[in-house]
Order: structure tokens, then C-alpha cells, then sequence
């Protein structure tokens, strides 16, 4: 009983790299793929962060193989409420609401568009509203309405 067994594998620059199998304190395990030394998927992407199952589960952080990332709420391994999703190749990000994978509902904005190595052809535009002092009276004077 001097040794045991915590890694079993591939290694690579120090850090466990391709197929490998992760023994955890009280008979938990992982087997499968390694990408510098986080467990990772075959598509060549990256998830960091908290695992149910054998799936991400809880909070955490998907770097996929064309360096886009999403971090935020996993369940059964899909994403699963509050979460941003960077597209880091086209210089914009999504923040909002996830389930089952599926974005909800959320805010679509650039996001370093300028560095951006494929950014889309026209920036998000600014929305403003043409008068908000008349907007802000309008519902001012709904809610007196609604009082008498």
C-alpha cells in the first residue's frame, strides 16, 4: 500500500494529453480524453469546471477548438441557464439564458470586434430611443391612469 494509482495515460509536456483514465478519492473516475492537462472532448474543445456523472454539471467553461468559449451553467452536460457565449471570431457576445444547449433569450453585442479575426461584415448598432423624455411621460401618465 505505498503507491497508488491517480493517472493513467498519455502524457504530453508534463500535462496529460489524449486518452487517460483519472482515479478520485472514493472509487470516482474519468476516462477519456486529455487536452493540456483538463479533461477534454474529441472535437478538440476544452471544458473546465464542475462534473455530475461523467458531464459537466454546475458552473464552468467550454473552450472549443476554434478558441470561441462559453462559460456559465451546465446540466447533464449541456448548457443550462445563466452563460455568455464569446465568438471570439467574430468579435461578439451572447449573454443570456440557456436550456438544453438552446439560447433562450439574451443580448447579442460586439465584443472586441475590431481584433476579431472574421468579424461580421456590419457592427451591431447602438439602439437609442428618439425621445425618451416623451417615453418616459407616456408611462408616467399610463400609471396615473391606471390609478383612477
Amino acid at each position: 500500500k505505498e503507491y497508488r494509482k491517480v493517472y493513467a495515460g498519455w502524457w504530453e509536456n508534463d500535462q496529460r494529453s489524449g486518452h487517460g483514465v483519472c482515479f478520485h478519492p472514493g472509487g470516482e473516475r474519468y476516462e477519456g480524453e486529455w487536452s493540456h492537462g483538463v479533461r477534454s472532448r474529441r472535437d478538440g474543445s476544452v471544458y473546465e469546471g464542475e462534473w455530475l456523472a461523467d458531464r459537466p454539471n454546475g458552473q464552468g467553461l467550454l473552450l472549443l477548438s476554434n478558441e470561441n468559449l462559453y462559460e456559465g451553467g451546465w446540466k447533464d452536460g449541456k448548457k443550462h441557464g445563466p452563460g455568455r457565449f464569446f465568438y471570439l471570431d467574430k468579435g461578439q457576445l451572447l449573454e443570456g439564458i440557456w436550456a438544453a444547449d438552446i439560447p433562450k433569450c439574451g443580448i447579442l453585442m460586439d465584443f472586441n470586434r475590431d481584433e476579431a479575426p472574421a468579424p461580421t461584415q456590419y457592427p451591431i448598432p447602438k439602439l437609442e430611443l428618439a425621445d425618451p423624455e416623451g417615453v418616459l411621460a407616456e408611462a408616467w401618465a399610463l400609471l396615473d391612469d391606471s390609478h383612477n
